[in-house]
């Protein structure tokens, strides 16, 4: 949206697998932007990269485009060579952390990851973290210049004003009881939210602190059980709320004490950079690009390694300080003001 109101001139198609969610609005749409969804039912049965690699190269050449974005490192065959084709590199996950992966995902990033990567006219990475890896990684590729630059809906994820009907009713809606730090993130094992948990029983002994987990619906499937499950785990310490919508996240963050992450490692740390912007503070691992969002912002603390009476002494003083976040440290994270760049220096 933010390119297409900046270059009028340009016409965007977006092209999407599946039609869009009901709860998107299309209203905001500029006029030069176009949605290609696929209507077509026989396509959704198929996994998405099936579906991506047999109609792009059709999209491209029915739309004439000039340009082919992919928010994936990931470039169709057949695409038309005349095309400059960008790819997006969220991280690397595949390559330094391929254990945690879904062995589907490891093989199509076998086959698709590095060709992409050493074929892409331009590579746009979310942090300097994530581009100092892919020069590491991939020395020999097409593209020399890489862009850097990322960041989230900041007209959602922004200070609101909660009512005392509106704490208590989303406090209700996911049975939160007591103070709570938050969570946010999926279950994988670099999240590393089992050694989270593993400091409940001390925080929730000494402050009646619970965890409020966003993200993590199949915990009862993952090695998670047997941490909660244990005769000497605190159930009561812990909230799984599963799915959260954008607008109650906001709430959630906005009442949470902070927000915590023990990830081991990160390609950018986008929650951390919600609850900045919401003005939660946060205390985070000391790593990855991680570092990049948090060092040196108020209300932003890491924390080196993984000694658990250091993180509990950390989270207790920042729960209980609360300290103020001064957004204004974060105005590079805007994606005008990214956008403005890139397009002024790469198209």
């Amino acid at each position: 949206m933010a390119w297409g109101k900046m270059h009028p001139s340009d016409t965007l198609f977006i092209a999407l697998p599946r039609p869009l969610h009901k709860t998107f609005s299309r209203s905001g749409l500029p006029d030069n932007v176009f949605l290609s969804e696929q209507s077509n039912a026989l396509f959704h049965r198929f996994p998405n990269l099936v579906w991506l690699f047999m109609m792009m190269p059709l999209l491209a050449r029915r739309y004439k485009a000039d340009v082919y974005y992919s928010p994936l490192p990931c470039l169709p065959f057949l695409l038309p060579r005349r095309m400059k084709k960008i790819i997006v590199v969220h991280d690397v996950v595949n390559i330094e952390f391929q254990k945690t992966m879904q062995w589907k995902n490891v093989l199509a990033n076998k086959l698709l990851f590095g060709r992409s990567i050493k074929k892409a006219d331009i590579i746009w990475t979310n942090s300097f973290y994530t581009q100092d890896k892919v020069r590491q990684y991939f020395p020999k590729r097409q593209c020399q210049d890489i862009f850097t630059g990322a960041s989230i809906n900041r007209t959602v994820y922004k200070p609101i004003t909660l009512t005392d009907d509106q704490r208590l009713q989303i406090l209700q809606k996911y049975h939160i009881e007591k103070d709570f730090v938050l969570f946010v993130g999926s279950l994988e094992p670099r999240k590393n939210l089992t050694f989270l948990l593993s400091l409940m029983p001390e925080l929730y002994r000494r402050k009646q602190l619970q965890l409020v987990v966003v993200g993590g619906s199949g915990w009862k499937n993952s090695s998670i059980r047997s941490v909660v499950e244990d005769k000497d785990f605190p159930r009561e310490s812990t909230v799984f709320c599963g799915f959260v919508p954008n607008e109650d996240l906001v709430k959630l963050y906005h009442l949470a004490r902070c927000f915590v992450s023990a990830s081991l490692n990160e390609g950018f740390g986008m929650p951390q950079l919600e609850a900045l912007l919401c003005g939660c503070p946060i205390v985070t691992a000391h790593n990855s690009a991680m570092i990049e969002v948090a060092e040196g912002k108020d209300g932003a603390t890491t924390v080196a390694g993984y000694d658990p009476d250091i993180w509990i002494d950390t989270i207790i003083r920042v729960a209980d300080e609360r300290p103020k976040v001064d957004t204004a440290q974060l105005a590079d994270y805007d994606w005008n003001v990214i956008l403005k760049n890139f397009l002024e220096s790469r198209l």
